[in-house]
């Protein structure tokens, strides 16, 4: 579980732009962002506790090869739809070395000013 300060994402999107974004996702899934000012920083600051949560759930943090771009967080158009969290690279390998398939289950919101993110790896099917 992770929870991120939205405010403190705008005043991160303010002073470094692009770049702080670019560090975090890959261009495809920065592209998938909203274009307004409020709702890009909503959905930065739910992607953010989205990969965050999933560090923990991998028991890594951004550490042993795990980076930021390792975890893609897919936000819903319809607001119905669950969101997902993909495991690449070394995320992946991290998450199959501890007897998943790399399968998440995910909840993003917002409650106030905080983004709350909660990743749960699950285990592989078929798997004592």
């Amino acid at each position: 579980m992770d929870l991120v300060e939205i405010d403190r994402v705008a005043r991160a999107i303010a002073r470094w732009g692009d770049r702080f974004v670019d560090k975090l996702m890959d261009p495809e899934e920065a592209g998938r962002l909203p274009r307004g000012p409020a709702v890009r920083e909503r959905a930065l600051a739910l992607a953010i506790a989205g990969k965050e949560a999933a560090s923990k759930a991998l028991g890594t943090g951004w550490s042993r090869g795990v980076r930021w771009r390792d975890v893609v967080v897919e936000l819903p158009d319809d607001p119905a739809d669950e969101p997902r969290v993909r495991l690449l690279a070394r995320a992946a390998e991290v998450a199959r070395a501890k007897g998943s398939d790399g399968s998440t289950r995910t909840r993003l919101e917002t409650r106030g000013g905080l983004a709350l993110g909660e990743v749960w790896l699950l285990g592989r099917k078929g798997a004592a």
